[in-house]
């Protein structure tokens, strides 16, 4: 299914479903980072290969980035990184069927339909090996670099399903976990 398609049918979901959109109130602490953010070209990137073009500029000059909050940028690249590799590995702890082929699919589509993602921004993949929030900065960025090129190598029948949203296509993947790598780059400070 196309991107453009994909979309269109979440649309019509959201439209058929008439599910309020998550209310636009954020946190103090998320207002402030989004107001740091607006020229921020992590915002900009539309799916994992802008994401990966980002990446490999800022291995080649990993100075000045910073993030709000208490997860350092080594820790969040990582934690993005886990995610695509459970993508393809299997999640650890997974949502019952009942909620990934109900509410799950539902929010994705929601997410989808926003070209934007709300997660709790500091909570781990349920279920996840611990990531050190000393983890550097390098170390952050390549395993990402890593698991988005293992994730483009990857054929979409190998795909596990998400532990929320459930069954997803490769390009369904790429859609979600592009959101969120820019849900949690909304709190680059520049």
């Amino acid at each position: 299914m196309k991107r453009k398609e994909f979309i269109k049918r979440s649309a019509l979901l959201y439209t058929v479903l008439q599910l309020p959109l998550q209310s636009e109130s954020k946190p103090e602490e998320e207002k402030v980072s989004s107001k740091n953010t607006k020229e921020s070209p992590w915002l900009d990137a539309e799916d994992l290969s802008d994401f990966r073009t980002l990446l490999v500029s800022l291995q080649s000059d990993p100075k000045g980035i910073q993030l709000a909050g208490n997860w350092s940028p080594g820790k969040v690249f990582a934690h993005c990184a886990q995610s695509i590799e459970y993508s393809m590995n299997g999640y650890p702890e997974m949502k019952s069927a009942l909620f990934r082929g109900s509410v799950g699919k539902i929010a994705f589509s929601v997410f989808a339909f926003k070209n934007k993602m709300n997660h709790g921004l500091e909570e781990p993949i349920p279920g996840a090996e611990d990531i050190s929030n000393a983890t550097e900065l390098k170390m952050g960025i390549k395993r990402l670099i890593q698991a988005i090129d293992d994730f483009s190598k990857t054929k979409e029948s190998s795909l596990r399903p998400h532990f929320a949203y459930g069954e997803l296509t490769k390009e369904e993947y790429d859609v979600a976990h592009s959101l969120h790598i820019k849900n949690h780059m909304e709190r680059v400070l520049l």
